[in-house]
């Protein structure tokens, strides 16, 4: 039987608006942050304590099915770039390889990018 792939942007506009419904009072736009921290305590429960506002979104994030880490991870992947974005939606990479991919860029030496935009400039200047 084929495994039924969800979009994992439209997951995450349910969620945002779930959480805008149920909790107005969010912040929506600390939510990776949250998220990130209630994704740690769902799987490391020991010692630690959510209140107010995280409670509640872990609440309210388990009331209707959600792991809170996986919704975490599809809140880092709203911020790739928009091919990759392309490639996900089309299920030519998956989660893992996009956020994997998205390091790499993020995290490539400046140094070779440098000296490119470096020596364009300089022949710009020397053109003119």
């Amino acid at each position: 039987m084929p495994r039924v792939q969800k979009n994992i942007f439209r997951e995450l506009d349910k969620v945002k608006t779930l959480v805008g419904d149920k909790i107005p009072s969010f912040d929506i736009r600390n939510l990776c942050v949250s998220l990130g921290r209630l994704g740690t305590y769902h799987y490391n429960k020991k010692g630690k304590i959510l209140l107010g506002h995280e409670r509640n979104l872990y609440e309210l994030l388990i009331e209707n099915s959600y792991n809170p880490y996986t919704v975490y991870r599809w809140a880092l992947l709203e911020r790739v770039p928009e091919e990759i974005k392309f490639q996900l939606r089309n299920h030519f990479l998956s989660q893992k390889k996009a956020s994997k991919l998205f390091l790499e860029r993020r995290n490539e030496t400046d140094t070779v990018l440098q000296q490119d935009i470096r020596e364009l400039g300089l022949k710009l200047i020397k053109g003119m």
